[in-house]
């Protein structure tokens, strides 16, 4: 999903964004400039419109002609000043001295990362990429996907150069980092280079750029910009990766079923569902289940039956559970308590939580689906408990 593509989360990545918007502005002037006169003209000038005595034969007109020729030429100018600058400022390598040099290596089709020793003498290898799970014929995963260690790890507001390569007998591949508007072809026996400075802490998706053959979509990565301090801990520790464990993290479960496609995690966007880590539930969303009841989720209290309250009741109750059960408990919400407790956790299980995604709702939705206002969730029945607890975990940090 190109995710960050509209922040500049590189120094330069300003500097592109103007020459394209630039370019974009005198193309479409350009393009005008010809397009309408030639129609304005074919329009005027038809055959039906024009007596065959008064047509003549103009051969030159200074002004016209002096116009049409400087114009164009201070236009390239001002492309080419921008252009060469946005340029100049991707390809003028800082000093090695002052950056962290990381050694990248992109083959069929995984993106592979190589640090320098940390004073412990430990180099971190970070790599495997986007492999796919291995399923059964039942849908089953077999072997999990490696996508969680996918990722480059930097500190924010510190230059990284890139010296990155492919083995010999592989093909071009190309590194792009949309939210950095960084791209650079890595070759075969070759070296390239590349550098950036982060300027905001997040995470943003590296994408091969250069069609490289059967799973060239697959070849997706991330890099991770980090606080410093953040960064430092992890350098020089033995981790494998920051989090730890990373493939069997939670947000690694969730890239690798593909929930982040319909999902936003930490922000209160809404894709094709609701976010998850910000928001349990939204005002609309309980007015909805208030209204038209739940049968979908096989917890041990059966359905909810619809229009247990109504009116202003119903309005109260969707305000205080959408704001996280927080503030002043109105009396209707009594109603709700039979089954989702006092404090709206569902009682060890029994009834859905409505202030977390606990691992019996999370549990449930995965195996039985869901139908809401939203649409319809299909069922994940192969993910495993294991996966469903990293979930919860994670959601709930």
């Amino acid at each position: 999903m190109l995710e960050g593509f509209k922040s500049q989360a590189a120094t330069f990545a300003a500097d592109v964004d103007q020459a394209l918007y630039i370019n974009l502005v005198f193309s479409i002037i350009l393009a005008i400039s010809v397009i309408g006169p030639m129609l304005y003209f074919a329009w005027k000038y038809r055959a039906s419109n024009v007596k065959k005595e008064d047509i003549e034969n103009v051969v030159h007109h200074t002004g016209l002609e002096i116009t049409w020729t400087l114009v164009p030429t201070i236009m390239m100018f001002v492309l080419f000043y921008y252009g060469y600058s946005s340029m100049k400022a991707l390809r003028t390598m800082p000093d090695s001295k002052n950056a962290i040099t990381i050694k990248v290596e992109g083959s069929k089709w995984k993106w592979r990362y190589e640090y320098p020793a940390n004073a412990n003498g430990f180099v971190h290898k970070v790599g495997g990429a986007y492999t796919k799970p291995t399923m059964d014929g039942n849908g089953h995963v077999v072997e999990n996907g490696t996508m969680g260690k996918s990722a480059l790890y930097v500190p924010v507001g510190t230059n990284i150069i890139l010296n990155m390569t492919a083995p010999l007998g592989d093909v071009i591949h190309s590194f792009y980092i949309p939210a950095f508007r960084m791209k650079e072809d890595v070759v075969p026996g070759r070296v390239t280079k590349q550098w950036f400075n982060a300027t905001e802490v997040g995470e943003y998706d590296i994408e091969c750029a250069e069609y490289c053959g059967t799973d060239h979509s697959y070849m997706f990565s991330r890099v991770v910009v980090m606080p410093k301090d953040k960064y430092e801990a992890w350098f020089n520790s033995n981790l494998d990766t920051p989090k730890g464990e990373y493939a069997n993290s939670g947000d690694a479960v969730l890239q690798r079923h593909g929930c982040k496609s319909c999902h936003s995690i930490d922000t209160d966007k809404v894709l094709f569902g609701p976010s998850l880590k910000t928001r349990r539930l939204t005002k609309e969303q309980v007015l909805d289940v208030i209204e038209n009841g739940q049968n979908k989720l096989g917890y041990a209290m059966g359905a909810m039956p619809a229009d247990l309250v109504k009116g202003a009741d119903a309005e109260k109750i969707a305000t205080y559970v959408a704001n996280g059960m927080q503030g002043k408990k109105p009396d209707a919400f009594a109603t709700c308590a039979g089954c989702h407790g006092e404090d709206g956790k569902g009682q060890y299980g029994t009834a859905p939580s409505l202030v977390t995604y606990d691992v019996d709702l999370l549990r449930n939705v995965l195996k039985h689906g869901k139908k809401g206002m939203m649409g319809n969730m299909p069922k994940f029945p192969y993910v495993t408990e294991k996966e469903v607890s990293a979930i919860a975990e994670y959601l709930n940090k």
